[in-house]
Order: structure tokens, then C-alpha cells, then sequence
């Protein structure tokens, strides 16, 4: 039996063990733009599990469930040296540490509003997260792959060390956005309050403020925005936040007539020299946004031959597959004719 046929026949599920610091990055983890804008509500114990998971979670991890040759998604497991480490707790704490916070976990849900077209979509981050002979196991709900794995739109490259200093959980949640436009070409335009809400994790399944006193927006931004800045002001010395013309600190409330509909934060990066970071940002900027190389990939399956150079890989059919809805808007057809040409593609990438 060859060894394609035996990791089909026999593998279940992919386990990514790390048990040693050295198998994370050293500086910084990537939280992809989907998860970044979702609705979601987290603790601060909770923003430190789901970083780790996001600092050992990689794309070639889920190539095996993606190709159909493990039936379930990826398990992620941690060993106590790991945890310990990461959390910054003694081992004998990391039972109490990690009991209550992978409990709300296991029942945490992200949210993916559209009030303009009054759609939303709510799902549950984790399959299981369970705790036995010091190992933590997370397996992530596969039905958020691409919101995980930072197929659509980007992510931020947050600075985990930062990222662990912060203690509220609004600065957990605010560090990361501001994370995502380091460069000068890009910026975070002003947010409305509404959005914001649902960013800080504010709001319940029917767009209801969990607690009225947020309502009132001089409690919101001392709480979520002007607390958060100050906290992250402290522990990274790399992000400036600058003064607003009405002197308010690293924000901009812009107003209609006397009231506050939107948050502009104030903001800039001061290039590090550290090389991961570069490296990381040069990637990115030389990447081709993802629904044009979607785009692109159409077309070489419309018009595709048999072992020509170039054929798209099975990563790259896949990845395309993600797009099929955004293809189809654009006028790209997925009939009969297109998927026999796409069989043909598949079934040659699967055996190169």
C-alpha cells in the first residue's frame, strides 16, 4: 500500500503537538481581519488561550482535512511546560487557570453582522477544548477555517509579548485592530459607536446592548476606548498615539451636532527594525489580494490543460472554491462545463 493510500485510510484527524516555547514565533502572531472585525467577547484569560492557538496555528496544518484525507480539523494540544510559560503561571495553578476560561470558551460565539443587508451569521469558535495529564487540547471549529486562516482579507501581526502585558480585556481586543495598519499606506478609518459596540463584544445576538450604562457614550469611551489606549500606551513603545485638535488622547470623536456618532483613533507606527516583523510586512505587501488571485485561478481552470506548467495546486483549487460565491457575482460561471474542467485540474494537482 503506498504512503497516499495509508494517510487516507487511517488518518482522522491531524494533531499539531507543541511541546517546547522554541515551536511559536519568537515576536508576533496573526489574527486575520475577519476574526479582528467579528463581533466577539472575550476575558482577558480567554484573549491569551485564543492568541496561543492563533500563534501555533498554520495553513499547512489543515491541508490534510482540506484535501480530504483527515476527517476532522486540526487538534491543537499544549503541554504544561508551554502553558506555563505562555499564561505565566506555576504548574500547579494551571488547573484553576485554565478551568473557567476554556469552559466559557467552549461555548463562545462570533458574530459576523451585516445591518445593511439585515443578515448576521453567529457561530461557535471550538469544537472541544479539554484539559487531561497537563495538555490542553483546542480544536477549532472548522466551520470558521477561513476566518482563521486569514484567506479573505489579511491579518494583523500582533506583538504577543504586548499582547500578554495587557490586562482589560477592551485593550486585549483594541491592541490587535490597531495591529492590522502598521503601514503608511493603510489606515483604520473612523468607526460609527454602533460598530464599535459590536467590536468590544457589547452587544447580544439581536444587536442589544448586554448593559445599558455603555448606551451613554461618555461610559463607553472612558471604559473600551480612552482606558485601553492608555493601558496599551504604556507597554508598547513602538505605537504613538497622538493629541486631537479638542485635545482628547490617541482618539477623535467626530460628532453630528452635539453628538458623538463616530471614533476616529490617532495613531502611528514607528518602524522596528526587527526582522520577522519586515519580512512578515513584505510578504503582505507583495501579496495579491485574494479574490483577484481567486480571480485569476478561474481563469487557468476555465482554460485548463493537462500538465501544463503552472497548473494550479490543490491548496490553490481550494483556496479558489472559498471565493465561489464572490466569482459567481462577478459574472464567472460554475456550470457543468467549468467543474469538468475543475475535476481535471483537481485529480492532476492530487497526484503531482
Amino acid at each position: 500500500m503506498s504512503q497516499k493510500n495509508q494517510k487516507t485510510t487511517l488518518t482522522e484527524q491531524d494533531v499539531i503537538l507543541t511541546d517546547h516555547s522554541k515551536q511559536l514565533p519568537a515576536q508576533f502572531f496573526k489574527k486575520s481581519h475577519d476574526l479582528l472585525f467579528s463581533q466577539l467577547s472575550l476575558s482577558p484569560r480567554e484573549h491569551d488561550i485564543m492568541a496561543l492557538l492563533l500563534s501555533r496555528l498554520h495553513q499547512e496544518h489543515w491541508q490534510s482535512f482540506i484535501d480530504g484525507t483527515a476527517i476532522r480539523a486540526p487538534a491543537y494540544q499544549f503541554k504544561s511546560d508551554v502553558l506555563c510559560g505562555w499564561l505565566g503561571v506555576s504548574s500547579t495553578n494551571l488547573y484553576n487557570t485554565l478551568s473557567a476560561p476554556a469552559k466559557h470558551l467552549a461555548n463562545r460565539v462570533i458574530g459576523i453582522r451585516h445591518p445593511d443587508r439585515k443578515e448576521f451569521d453567529f457561530v461557535t469558535l471550538f469544537k472541544r477544548l479539554s484539559y487531561k495529564n497537563g495538555i490542553l487540547t483546542i480544536i477549532p471549529n472548522d466551520e470558521l477555517m477561513k476566518e482563521y486562516l486569514g484567506v479573505s482579507q489579511g491579518h494583523a501581526q500582533v506583538d504577543h509579548h504586548v499582547f500578554r502585558k495587557l490586562k482589560k480585556e477592551h485593550s486585549k481586543r483594541l491592541y490587535p485592530l490597531l495591529s492590522r495598519f502598521k503601514h503608511e499606506s493603510h489606515s483604520l478609518h473612523a468607526q460609527t459607536i454602533e460598530e464599535l459596540h459590536g467590536f468590544f463584544g457589547l452587544l447580544n445576538e439581536k444587536g442589544q446592548l448586554l448593559k445599558t450604562s455603555f448606551a451613554n457614550n461618555k461610559v463607553f469611551i472612558d471604559r473600551c476606548i480612552r482606558q485601553s489606549i492608555e493601558e496599551i500606551e504604556k507597554q508598547d513603545t513602538h505605537l504613538e498615539f497622538l493629541l486631537s485638535e479638542d485635545g482628547t488622547f490617541g482618539y477623535r470623536g467626530i460628532r453630528n451636532g452635539r453628538k458623538i456618532e463616530k471614533i476616529e483613533f490617532l495613531y502611528r507606527w514607528h518602524h522596528a527594525v526587527n526582522t520577522e516583523e519586515q519580512n512578515e510586512r513584505d510578504t503582505l505587501a507583495a501579496e495579491r489580494a485574494p479574490q483577484e488571485r481567486a480571480e485569476m485561478l478561474y481563469d487557468l481552470v476555465l482554460h485548463f490543460e493537462p500538465e501544463e506548467s503552472g497548473n494550479p495546486t490543490v491548496e490553490e483549487l481550494n483556496m479558489m472554491m472559498m471565493y465561489s460565491a464572490q466569482l459567481m457575482e462577478g459574472g464567472r460561471l460554475m456550470n457543468a462545463q467549468f467543474m469538468a474542467k475543475f475535476g481535471m485540474a483537481m485529480r492532476e494537482a492530487m497526484q503531482a
